[in-house]
């Protein structure tokens, strides 16, 4: 990947990670967040990074947005995408 692409990456990751922190009080932001992870597997398949993909499938796997209580898996999927963002900034 070029440097283009990796600076795309790296702003959706963080957009994703700040989306996520919102959706902890709110459960319209939680499935906003589900959503727009989805689009960013699709785009990490499409660009060929298949181990960034491999993790975001991860997080994904473990999230399941609720509407009447917080999220069980909270931490852990904040401390992905924050691995996930790390992973990003040293490619």
């Amino acid at each position: 990947m070029d440097r283009h692409q990796l600076t795309k990456l790296l702003e959706e990751a963080e957009e994703l990670n700040k989306l996520h922190e919102a959706g902890v009080s709110d459960p319209a932001k939680c499935r906003e967040f589900n959503s727009k992870a989805s689009l960013f597997l699709e785009m990490l398949e499409e660009m060929g990074a298949d181990q960034l993909a491999d993790r975001m499938m991860d997080i994904l796997g473990g999230c399941s947005p609720k509407d009447f209580s917080p999220c069980d898996n909270r931490l852990r999927t904040k401390g992905a995408l924050e691995r996930l963002i790390e992973r990003i900034r040293k490619d």
